[in-house]
């Protein structure tokens, strides 16, 4: 230990240095509020083997954020005022102790290692846990984690760079559809990649569930923590637990965040002042090979006019527009407001949760002459109310209800971002002025097409069009503890319900105007005015816009309004004889699931784990899913899946323990092997389209009518409709099946301070279905050829995991470094060289997700509650 504090003791000293500059900084804008003077109390912290320990906070009780920290002696000083009776004492893996100092003025204080450290439960599939006994490859995160994202608005983003192995990716910034997509360790089929998200149990989309609602998120990637999911875990899958409430007095939390958000890139261009001064310039060099250029050669009086108008006239005429200028804003604001209660008594429990989110448009408003305000905005208030009630000593139930109601604000055109892309990359700042003083939007008169590209006309004449999204989802679930018969023994049966209902198209339609609206330009070089309209179209006198809007009383979308219900029995077992530890778990769950008038799609689950521990320090582990699904034929419709690992705690072991290095908290290494299914055919807006959910079946449709005879020239076609079969079956058709290996080291040092995992993982999905476009089929075989179960993909690559956690100062600043760095490498087979469509559509859909991902996140978050501590 000596040795180790003479190499320890300069990177201390800076990491001290490095605290008193922090504090200092912060002392700029502000005051110290130091301890009342009184008296002086002195003492040393020390671990249970007598050894100092450094960094160690202690705190007044009663007086958030005064303190003092251990130097690295052990040894610490605090002035107190009068009324100061109590001590605080906590260090990272160690029990927190409070000391009464009344009648004291030296102490010294042992610290003990806190078990619960590495007790911490992890929640898996149908369960829950130690993380010490965790064979499978789960990556959790806290609520807390969660809220250092402050101002994410969307859980998927909120994940970014907090989970190892988990790639996000925004496609969209408009209000209302940041949720990025979301890939767990690249994507191995071009059928897509999307994990299975389960909230509390139920698939539900992420999207539904508020930040602060959370109360944790495991991340399930290798075979044996997704094989009992089956057919859905092929791709991974999230668990998001939401919080519930806890025995004791309310506690009301009020939380309220707002974030202002900008572009992130655009591309930097000239202004037409520098362009046309550069285009001289290459003049000047090119005159001498070439006189006629001469003739576009520009006086710079001219040029100047583009940056120095002198009036209104010369601005319309010598356009010098910046269109991110004209169409953005500096940035745009969003507001979330949350108020959520909890408590209790033995009986019952609650936790109910009032949520409010606005997210702001970054578009401009403009006034378009039309009576109607245009823009882009997202508002959506989200309400939970968990409960759970203590029948008897032995039975709880649970209920949980959650409901949202969000409306989505755009035009009519639904889109976005496309709308600005012509000006932003496509519109010179010299070509036209988006509107001039009259009211008319500019054009390019020697183009006309090029009037369609007004990016400011787009946003504005479009109209304005409301979503309404609300959805709700009801879980009732009955707890049974049956230990009276078997101890260890639990059962639970869960029914859930769950509706969407969206309504499109209320607004404003202004699509439908029998006359365009009037564009204009003015030459630069003669001054003439050009317009695309001067006569009325219906009554051919001086043009005036009808201004023929309409407004919309809204549709159902019967794509997005579903159904769900859920239900299911679990028998849960645990029990420890001596060294020994023992689990069992049985799960059956059916589904129905719907959407608009189409026929529910049914799935139906056997699930089963096994685990074994021996002495926390082998561990086995054994899991299987007998899945059903419809979308097969009877003889391919159910499958089983298997997996297993074993974990070795190495840490543990004697012979380890005799080399007394107690900096090293953990070591323990696992492996698991395994297979899980895909019964997914199509993408997730295809599954209820009859050409992707019965592969199975010839699919047969009327219509059209054919020629009566074989032969001779342009026959005459037949009076009557006819039958004839548009897409082939084929009843071979079945599951994509994903075999995966994963080796990993799992490690924790000084006291959980440093900690993290190296994964090395592959996979191996064959059976993809490939498209009866992209098989190699001549010609001749006179229709389009089935799907089938052609393809394979191998992946392979490693995650590194490096977790630092310590306090840069007592209750002010909290730091978290995390290093997950992830390659994959991709080989594909039994695709024919000749396919190049389906090799293209395959790397770009992998290229992103699969090459190196190295991402390091420093978060320094103030978490301010009192005067900042005081310095020994």
């Amino acid at each position: 230990m000596k040795k180790t504090k003479s190499r320890l003791r300069p990177l201390f000293s800076q990491w001290m240095s490095f605290k008193l500059l922090v504090l200092l900084l912060l002392s700029s804008g502000g005051s110290f509020l130091y301890a009342q003077s009184g008296r002086t109390v002195e003492g040393t912290v020390v671990d249970s083997k007598e050894e100092p320990l450094y960094g160690v906070t202690i705190l007044v009780k009663g007086k958030p954020g005064v303190g003092v920290i251990t130097d690295f002696d052990g040894q610490f000083s605090i002035n107190l005022a009068p009324e100061d009776t109590e001590l605080e004492v906590s260090f990272l893996g160690m029990a927190t102790q409070t000391i009464d100092v009344s009648a004291r003025n030296s102490i010294r204080v042992v610290m003990q290692e806190d078990s619960q450290i590495f007790d911490e439960v992890i929640v898996v599939g149908f369960g829950q846990q130690r993380k010490e006994s965790v064979v499978g490859a789960i990556s959790q995160t806290s609520a807390k984690t969660l809220e250092r994202t402050g101002g994410v608005s969307s859980l998927g983003q909120a994940l970014t760079g907090n989970l190892p192995g988990v790639v996000t990716m925004t496609s969209s910034g408009r209000p209302g559809e940041e949720d990025p997509e979301i890939v767990i360790r690249g994507v191995s089929s071009w059928n897509g990649g999307e994990p299975l998200v389960l909230v509390d149990g139920i698939e539900r989309p992420m999207s539904s569930v508020d930040i602060n609602s959370v109360a944790s998120i495991s991340v399930l990637k290798d075979a044996s923590a997704t094989a009992v999911f089956g057919v859905r875990g092929a791709n991974g899958v999230i668990l998001v637990t939401t919080k519930r409430g806890e025995e004791g007095k309310a506690n009301i939390d009020i939380n309220f965040t707002t974030t202002l958000k900008t572009h992130s890139k655009l591309p930097e261009l000239m202004d037409s002042y520098d362009a046309l001064m550069l285009r001289n310039k290459v003049l000047e060099h090119e005159v001498g090979y070439n006189p006629d250029v001469w003739s576009y050669y520009l006086h710079q009086d001219r040029i100047d006019k583009y940056r120095y108008p002198a009036n209104t006239a010369e601005f319309e005429r010598y356009p010098n527009v910046d269109w991110v200028d004209e169409l953005l804003k500096d940035y745009a604001t969003s507001y979330n407001a949350n108020v959520n209660v909890s408590g209790g008594s033995k009986f019952a429990k609650y936790y109910v949760s009032l949520d409010y989110t606005h997210e702001g448009d970054l578009y401009k408003n403009f006034d378009n002459n039309r009576g109607y305000e245009t823009g882009f905005g997202f508002d959506r208030i989200n309400v939970r109310s968990n409960l759970d009630f203590t029948l008897t000593n032995t039975t709880t139930l649970k209920m949980s209800l959650a409901g949202s109601h969000a409306v989505k604000k755009g035009t009519n055109f639904n889109d976005y971002e496309n709308l600005v892309w012509a000006a932003f990359y496509g519109i010179a700042p010299d070509a036209f002025r988006p509107k001039y003083s009259d009211g008319s939007f500019g054009y390019f008169q020697p183009n006309p097409t090029q009037a369609s590209t007004n990016s400011m006309e787009d946003i504005s004449v479009n109209g304005v069009g409301y979503q309404t999204d609300d959805n709700l989802n009801t879980d009732f679930t009955l707890e049974q503890d049956l230990g009276f018969l078997v101890k260890g023994l639990k059962a639970h049966a869960r029914l859930a319900f769950d509706n969407s209902f969206r309504e499109i198209n209320r607004g404003i339609d202004d699509t439908n105007d029998w006359e365009d609206n009037l564009h204009k330009w003015i030459d630069p070089e003669t001054g003439k005015v050009f317009t695309d309209a001067t006569l009325d179209g219906n009554n051919k006198f001086d043009y005036v816009n009808n201004v023929a809007w309409t407004t919309g009383a809204g549709t159902v979308d019967t794509n997005e309004t579903f159904r769900r219900m859920n239900y299911s029995g679990q028998i849960d077992y645990n029990n420890t004889f001596g060294d020994h530890t023992v689990g069992l778990m049985g799960n059956v769950a059916r589904e129905e699931y719907a959407r608009g008038s189409n026929l529910p799609i049914y799935r139906e689950n056997w699930v089963f784990r096994t685990t074994y521990d021996y002495k926390k320090r082998y561990m086995l582990e054994y899991n299987g899913a007998y899945n059903g699904s419809e979308k097969f034929a009877p003889e391919n419709r159910f499958a089983f899946f298997q997996s297993g690992g074993g974990g070795w705690m190495f840490s543990e072991e004697p012979l380890f323990k005799s080399l007394n290095l107690s900096w090293v908290d953990m070591l323990k290494f696992r492996v698991s092997y395994g297979q899980i299914g895909d019964d997914r055919t199509g993408a997730p807006w295809q599954e209820f389209n009859p050409e992707y959910r019965w592969l199975y079946l010839d699919r047969w449709a009327s219509g059209g009518a054919f020629n009566h005879a074989i032969t001779g020239v342009d026959p005459a076609d037949s009076p009557y409709q006819w039958y004839y079969e548009a897409s082939i079956g084929n009843p071979n058709i079945q599951w994509e099946v994903s075999t995966k290996l994963d080796i990993a080291l799992d490690y924790a040092f000084l006291g959980g301070v440093l900690a993290g995992t190296l994964d090395f993982f592959s996979e191996n999905r064959t059976n993809i279905l490939l498209a009866g476009g992209d098989r190699a089929i001549p010609g001749y075989y006179g229709a389009t050829p089935p799907r089938a179960n052609m393809g394979e993909v191998e992946t392979k690559g490693y995650e590194l995991e490096l977790r630092w956690n310590k306090p840069f100062a007592i209750g002010v600043y909290g730091v978290m470094c995390s290093t997950p760095a992830q390659k994959i490498k991709l080989s594909m087979r039994t695709i024919p060289s000749s396919n190049q469509i389906i090799r293209r559509r395959l790397k770009r859909l992998l290229i992103r997700p699969m090459l190196m991902w190295i991402m390091v996140i420093i978060i320094i978050g103030m978490n301010y509650m009192g005067p900042l501590p005081t310095m020994p």
